[in-house]
């Protein structure tokens, strides 16, 4: 069958037609296809962003990944938080869905409270939400209402005084006179109802230039009457008022707010990481612009900030226990009686026998406590009168305190309070009639039975005598220590503190019934502190000192290493002379070794952070900046070193070893290979410089005539925080008084 050529086929005006509506059809479902992904794929508007673009595109690096080895449910617990980070760093969630994740990641901290494997890496995670929260709050704040709730508070603190100083007035015979001068009345009628602010403003104008004219009053009598205290705080709280009342910005540069808030966070975060003071100082550097642009609309940012890196970084703790047995001392004086007691000539010899000792008491701003005193006194006299003699035996109880507060810089003392309960026990007598075989028992009867009558008084006037001679001696020896003391910390350590850079910038002192509590920051203005100790710490440890890497790195700088060029020894000289220069005595460090031939180690400091230390998981990091030379050696140029430190208590030795030394090049190298064999020698000198050793756990320290010896019980570096632990076993040793004589009888006992 031959093939035909085809012929071409004539299309319908029907079946073009229905290909028109075809491609039409489809033309429109991909245009409708099309818009709808755009628009799941449309990012939030810009009011919607929240977090997005200050936060880092990913998860920062601590809190990555959880710790390892958990089980059970802290298996899906870690997995969640994962899931929930991801979501928050990596993922464009709007305002709503940020807010929530951040919830949920607080509640996933909350559940982990109290599982000390999580604590360390729960905290940074707290860190994490805490500034971002307070991010969130900061990008929402309105200028106006802030401002309007201060002014508010401002207004409630003039009515306050308006109204303490109405008493005041209305207490007098003429004061109605100043309430009415004043206008106290209306004032109060102003502030409460708040019907016109164009009136208020009139009246506190008006009373501000009242203040400032007083001294045009004719009346003599009359400025010196409006000059009295009680105009004082109605005087301030106006003027603060009106001062504050100036027109100020109602709109805030969201823009330049949410660049300030970008650098802050990416400041924060490499800090975290490297503990560089560069990023320290560029994170305070955009909290003082955000100040600056907000003013008053930073209190959550704020919060957060002196929670988690302005916080306090030197804190002790020390435990009533442990006070009473460094300071308890016993005394014991003897010494004759002459005296005169009810007509009675009364001598003999008393032997007195005390204890000082310390009570802890409440207080929110203060280190109160008493020194306690409990002991008693035995004496034996013979009381003479012309009718008869009578032996006693005194046993008089003795108790009192002296209250004490020390503020940081002044110990304060209020008058010692002494008690004594007298007991005098009739042990003989003799009278006239001894003599008379049938007389002499009568007469001594007659004695005992008056002077039986009379113990009450002699009880008390004994107890007053008493009394008379312990109190002021207890009044003269403690005011001579604390006024020692008082020259010693408020005139030398805190001076020496002040000249070498390391008096703190805020300090907070506190006591209970068992304890005492000191916290301290160094934070300059362009420095970091602490976020709270993530450690728990047993009530009945004696003492619990703990140190923020932040407080050991502030300290570092003040040495002012940076560029220097020093020899491995004499810098340990010179942490010798830097300690002594604030403790005002001699220490002795540990050296590294000097090779015969080659000498000491010259280390160059770089100019950037020559020292820092790191601790967290453990570990005390220790960070050095520097490059080395020696004689015959070529020069390592500068490596950023880190020397890791583990601690461990066992029984009485404390195990310091060292961990895998890394070095890395401060700038790139030419050759790797080259840097291979410098990181080589440079491990090679630190292990030589920080060996594995072991250090007796008891540290010995002398006070005055004793001897004490603490026993550290506990060594942990974990999230910043370096905590040593002081055990209750404290042991006390004391150049021992030799035993108070027996008290001589006076006469023999009938």
């Amino acid at each position: 069958m031959l093939l035909k050529e085809s012929k071409p086929t004539r299309k319908s005006p029907l079946y073009y037609g229905m290909v028109s509506f075809a491609v039409l059809g489809i033309a429109s479902l991909a245009l409708v296809v099309t818009t709808t992904l755009a628009v799941e794929d449309k990012k939030p508007a810009t009011e919607d962003v929240g977090l997005q673009g200050i936060l880092p595109a990913e998860v920062p690096e601590g809190i990555a990944e959880a710790p390892e080895g958990l089980e059970g449910k802290w298996v899906e617990w870690s997995e969640q938080v994962s899931n929930l980070l991801g979501q928050l760093y990596e993922e464009d969630l709007t305002l709503k869905q940020q807010k929530e994740t951040l919830a949920k990641l607080q509640g996933k901290i909350d559940a982990a409270k109290g599982q000390p494997a999580l604590a360390e890496y729960c905290s940074s995670l707290q860190r994490r939400v805490d500034i971002a929260d307070a991010v969130l709050k900061t990008l929402d704040v309105n200028i106006a209402t802030v401002k309007a709730a201060q002014m508010k508070a401002k207004q409630d603190q003039i009515a306050k005084a308006a109204k303490s100083l109405k008493k005041y007035l209305d207490s007098l015979q003429n004061g109605n006179g100043w309430v009415d001068y004043l206008q106290l009345n209306e004032l109060q009628k102003e502030l409460k109802n708040s019907y016109s602010e164009v009136e208020l403003m009139d009246l506190l104008k008006g009373l501000k230039s009242k203040f400032e004219n007083r001294g045009a009053l004719e009346d003599a009598e009359q400025r010196k009457f409006f000059n009295r205290a009680q105009f004082k705080d109605l005087e301030k709280t106006i003027k603060a008022f009106l001062a504050e009342s100036k027109p100020g910005k109602t709109q805030i540069n969201k823009k330049k707010v949410r660049e300030e808030l970008a650098a802050l966070v990416e400041n924060l975060e490499e800090y975290e990481a490297t503990q560089n003071s560069k990023y320290a100082f560029e994170a305070r550097k955009a909290y003082a612009l955000l100040r600056a642009e907000l003013a008053g609309g930073l209190e959550p940012l704020t919060t957060a900030l002196r929670n988690n890196y302005f916080n306090y970084n030197l804190r002790v703790m020390v435990a009533e226990d442990f006070m009473n047995r460094l300071i308890k001392d016993s005394t014991c004086e003897t010494g004759p009686v002459v005296d005169c007691i009810l007509g009675a000539y009364v001598t003999g010899n008393q032997a007195t026998t005390t204890e000082v000792g310390v009570d802890f008491k409440p207080s929110d701003s203060t280190l109160r406590f008493d020194l306690t005193l409990s002991g008693f006194t035995n004496s034996e006299t013979s009381g003479q009168t012309s009718q008869a003699t009578i032996y006693t035996s005194g046993h008089h109880q003795i108790w009192g305190n002296k209250e004490i507060n020390f503020n940081g810089d002044l110990f304060t003392t209020q008058p010692a309070w002494v008690e004594v309960q007298a007991n005098n026990t009739t042990v003989g007598a003799s009278t006239k009639l001894d003599g008379i075989p049938l007389l002499a028992g009568l007469g001594r009867n007659m004695a005992y039975r008056r002077t039986e009558e009379k113990r009450p008084e002699a009880e008390a006037i004994a107890a007053q005598r008493v009394r008379d001679r312990v109190r002021p001696r207890f009044d003269e020896e403690v005011d001579e220590r604390i006024t020692k003391a008082n020259e010693e910390v408020g005139q030398k350590l805190n001076k020496r503190l002040r000249d070498n850079g390391l008096f703190p910038s805020a300090r907070s002192y506190a006591s209970t019934d068992t304890h005492l509590y000191i916290r301290t920051r160094l934070m300059d203005t362009g420095e970091l502190a602490a976020n709270s100790p993530p450690l728990s710490i047993s009530s009945d440890e004696s003492v619990v000192l703990q140190l923020h890497e932040s407080v050991m790195n502030n300290s570092l700088s003040r040495m002012n290493l940076e560029g220097k060029k020093i020899s491995d020894q004499d810098l340990i000289t010179e942490f010798e002379k830097s300690i002594a220069d604030v403790l005002d005595r001699k220490v002795k460090l540990e050296r590294p070794p000097v090779d015969p031939d080659k000498g000491p180690n010259i280390l160059a400091f770089d100019d950037h952070d020559p020292i820092r230390v790191k601790i967290s998981n453990n570990t005390l990091n220790l960070i050095l900046r520097c490059g080395f030379e020696q004689k015959g050696e070529t020069a390592v140029p500068t490596q950023e070193i880190t020397v890791p430190l583990h601690f461990k208590v066992e029984g009485d030795k404390i195990s310091i070893t060292r961990g895998t030394v890394k070095s890395s090049p401060v700038e790139r190298p030419k050759s790797v290979a080259a840097q291979i064999a410098r990181a080589g020698v440079v491990r090679s000198k630190m292990e030589k410089a920080f060996p594995d050793r072991t250090e007796d756990a008891q540290v010995k320290a002398k006070l005055e005539n004793r001897t004490v010896y603490l026993h550290i019980t506990g060594i942990d570096a974990n999230d910043g925080w370096l905590t040593v632990t002081v055990g209750n076993d404290l042991t006390v040793e004391k150049n021992e008084a030799e035993l108070p004589p027996a008290v001589e009888k006076t006469a023999s006992v009938k």
